[in-house]
């Protein structure tokens, strides 16, 4: 009796810490994945209709942190068209984009057309339908959107692609193979619509990511049952076959057992809250951050990753202490906080260090993107209606973790950038590498 109680109390400690500690793991984003299209990956071009027998022209210009597009279309052909090319293998083997649940695109776009329209292909090469020698076998996954006026990146989930009719009827395509497919593209291409007029258009790339899941919310909680219903009939088993005599004790221990450890998690539940969320801004603070940031850097290095840290600062905070008060400090700091997890990435973990500096760890993401990403805040921050028409800016500086250095080295050169920033001014962006 009593080494069934103590198999039953280890397994349900097992059960609740796996469950809890999976499902906290997965809402930190730590199962989250990305994937950033760059030159180290695709090799790009610029495409146009003079393939075709048209007469328009296009150039591409790669400084190495974005893609910028040029070309004059004309009307010498039926359908004039322009774009860009990022060819993903040079043979039929593509990459898997089908475990990735969204895109996300910067899109800088200049069209003399009114409400011009991008479009964006996943061409997928499957041998039942595909021709290597056929460039145009290769399944057209599209969409077609009007690109934001305002800058920041756009979101689109993967089921917004569709498959061309036209395509799917040219080559004859059966019903089983018509609908969208990204288990082998081989090429992206994002081109001018066919609402386009003769004269000239610039589109500018800055950035193009994928992002999924390593293991989905679903996959998640059907493990999370399958471990707990495993673990139930096992100890079923063992109550029917050892303790038949004693099943009404074991019965009432257990639920006893139910109910104080359901309380004793409730409890943990509340001082974890406690310890790890600051209590005026509501962010995560640096104790939280000191549990996942070993495994996460651990995580990075493994993998190859990237890993960028962002630090925040409020510009004259404390002018503002000693004229409004401590209360308006609190008051400024609440929103200020409030704004920027408005703007942040479900994968990204963002800590009030301490007073009102503030840091963004962005795993998964280059320097580049880093920084794009800390210019936009800065914008969202001088742009945001304050209260009083209080003018708030913010200072920052960026860097990327390399090789095999320490936290602390990365920490350093963030605060450089920052210390940079603040002496150049402030309200401004500053990076350090190595």
């Amino acid at each position: 009796m009593a080494k069934l109680s103590q198999h039953f109390r280890l397994a349900l400690y097992f059960l609740i810490f796996v469950t809890v500690s999976s499902y906290i793991c997965y809402l930190n984003g730590l199962f989250d994945t990305e994937l950033v299209i760059s030159s180290k990956l695709a090799s790009f071009k610029n495409i146009d209709d003079s393939n075709y027998g048209g007469s328009s022209m296009s150039w591409l210009n790669n400084d190495g942190r974005s893609l910028s597009l040029g070309c004059r279309l004309t009307d010498s052909s039926k359908w004039p068209f322009c774009g860009v090319s990022m060819k993903l293998s040079n043979g039929t083997k593509g990459i898997d984009l089908s475990k990735y649940h969204s895109i996300g695109l910067e899109l800088d776009y200049k069209s003399p057309v009114n409400a011009e329209r991008v479009r964006v292909y996943l061409r997928n090469f499957d041998p039942s339908y595909s021709d290597i020698n056929d460039p145009l076998s290769l399944k057209f996954n599209v969409i077609e959107f009007e690109p934001e006026s305002k800058e920041g990146l756009l979101i689109v989930p993967m089921r917004a692609f569709q498959v061309l009719s036209w395509w799917i009827a040219d080559y004859e395509i059966p019903i089983e193979y018509a609908g969208a497919q990204f288990d082998n593209v081989t090429e992206i291409q994002i081109s001018t619509s066919g609402n386009v007029a003769p004269a000239d258009y610039k589109l500018k790339i800055k950035s193009l990511v994928f992002y999924g899941e390593r293991i989905s919310e679903a996959a998640l909680l059907k493990f999370n049952i399958m471990l707990w219903l495993a673990a139930a009939g096992l100890l079923l088993l063992l109550e029917h076959f050892k303790l038949r005599r004693n099943l009404k004790a074991i019965e009432a221990r257990g639920n006893e057992l139910t109910s104080t450890n359901k309380a004793l998690h409730e409890k943990t539940l509340h001082f974890e809250q406690l310890a790890f969320i600051d209590a005026l801004t509501g962010t995560k603070n640096r104790n939280a951050v000191t549990i996942w940031l070993d495994k996460a850097m651990e995580e990075v290095r493994a993998n190859g990753q990237a890993f960028s840290l962002i630090y925040i600062d409020i510009d004259h905070f404390k002018s503002i202490n000693d004229t409004f008060g401590h209360l308006k400090g609190d008051e400024i700091l609440k929103e200020f906080a409030t704004v920027l997890k408005t703007q942040i990435r479900g994968n990204d973990v963002f800590v009030r260090w301490g007073g009102e500096e503030f840091i963004l760890f962005c795993p998964g993401v280059r320097l580049s993107c880093a920084e794009a990403f800390a210019l936009h805040l800065r914008t969202v921050v001088e742009s945001y209606q304050w209260g009083d028409d209080l003018p708030i800016t913010c200072s920052i500086g960026v860097a990327e973790l390399t090789g095999n250095e320490s936290f602390e080295s990365l920490l350093n050169r963030a605060d450089s950038a920052l210390y940079a920033a603040k002496h150049g001014g402030r309200n401004r962006v500053e990076v350090r590498k190595v």
